[in-house]
C-alpha cells in the first residue's frame, strides 16, 4: 500500500467518523432546539418549530410526506423547502427542512390587484403542471391512488390524517378508490375528470403557498401528496377553501379548465 493510499484511507475513516459524530450531536440537541425555537405549531399531534433563520423542523411526519418532497425535488423544478436531514425519534419521523421566509398567499391575497392575483395563480399553475406531468413508474404495476413509494395514502379529506399509523390503500383499481369517494356526499357535485393518475400535491391552497422576497411562490405541506387521479387536485383545492377565497378557486378552476379543455362548472 502506498503512502497516498494509506493517507486516503485514514482521511476517509476520520471523515466518516466526524460526520457520524455531528449527526449524533444533532440528534442529542434536537429536543433542546425544539423547546427553544419559535413554535409555529406545537401540540400533541404536530410540532413545527423554526430552529434557525434558515431551518425548521416538522414532525411527526409520515413517510408519504418525506417521499413526496424527495420526489418533487429530484423530478421537478417546483419551488419547495429543501430537506436537510431526518430524525427517527420515539414520537416518529421528524424532517429538518428549509424555513421559507416570506408571506403566505392567504395573508397577501386581499392586498393584491386582480392582475396580481392572476399572475400569482399562473405561477402556481406552472408548478402544478410540472407535478401532473409525472406519472407512476412502471415498477409499481399501476396504481389508482398510492404514496410515491407505492404504499398507503393519508388525506384528511378522506378522514385519514397524516399522523395516523396506517393509511388507506394503496388502491390498484380505480373503482376501489371511487367507492371510497362515493361514501362522501361533499364530493358528489365535483367532476371526476381527468382521471389519469399522476403526481398530485393534494393540498393546494393559499395558506400552503409562500411568496419569498424575490417573488417566487413555494409550495409547502406535502403530507397528502402522492399518486392520485388528476381530478383529486381540483377536489382538494375546493375542499381546502377555508377561509373561503372564491377568487383563488375561480382562477384555479379557469387554469385547470384551459389545461384540460373542459368547461368550468
Amino acid at each position: 500500500m502506498t503512502t497516498a493510499e494509506d493517507r486516503g484511507i485514514r482521511q476517509g475513516f476520520w471523515g466518516n467518523f466526524l460526520c457520524t459524530l455531528v449527526r449524533r450531536l444533532e440528534e442529542w440537541l434536537l429536543p433542546i432546539r425544539m423547546r427553544l425555537g419559535r413554535k409555529i405549531m406545537y401540540d400533541e399531534q404536530r410540532k413545527i418549530v423554526q430552529v434557525s433563520s434558515r431551518q425548521l423542523i416538522k414532525g411527526p411526519c409520515s413517510r408519504q410526506e418525506l417521499e413526496a418532497m424527495q420526489y418533487a425535488a429530484s423530478s421537478t423544478s417546483v419551488p419547495l423547502p429543501r430537506i436537510h436531514r431526518t430524525y427517527q425519534l420515539r414520537q416518529g419521523l421528524f424532517i429538518a427542512m428549509d424555513y421559507i421566509r416570506g408571506q403566505s398567499l392567504e395573508d397577501l391575497w386581499a392586498r393584491l390587484t386582480d392582475e396580481e392575483k392572476r399572475k400569482a395563480v399562473a405561477q402556481v399553475w406552472d408548478s402544478v403542471r410540472q407535478l401532473h406531468a409525472c406519472r407512476p413508474p412502471s415498477g409499481l404495476g399501476g396504481m389508482a391512488a398510492a404514496s410515491v413509494g407505492g404504499g398507503p395514502v393519508r388525506d384528511g379529506a378522506l378522514g385519514v390524517e397524516d399522523n395516523v399509523p396506517t393509511g388507506l390503500g394503496p388502491f390498484v383499481e380505480s373503482a376501489d378508490f371511487v367507492s371510497v369517494l362515493d361514501e362522501r356526499t361533499d364530493f358528489a357535485e365535483l367532476p371526476r375528470l381527468p382521471d389519469q393518475v399522476a403526481f398530485v400535491h393534494a393540498d393546494i391552497c393559499p395558506r400552503n403557498i409562500i411568496r419569498a422576497a424575490d417573488g417566487t411562490l413555494y409550495l409547502i405541506d406535502w403530507e397528502f401528496a402522492g399518486w392520485w387521479p388528476l381530478y383529486w387536485e381540483r377536489i382538494k383545492w375546493h375542499f381546502a377553501d377555508f377561509p373561503p377565497m372564491p377568487d383563488f378557486i375561480r382562477l384555479m378552476d379557469e387554469f385547470s379548465a384551459e389545461e384540460s379543455g373542459q368547461t368550468v362548472k
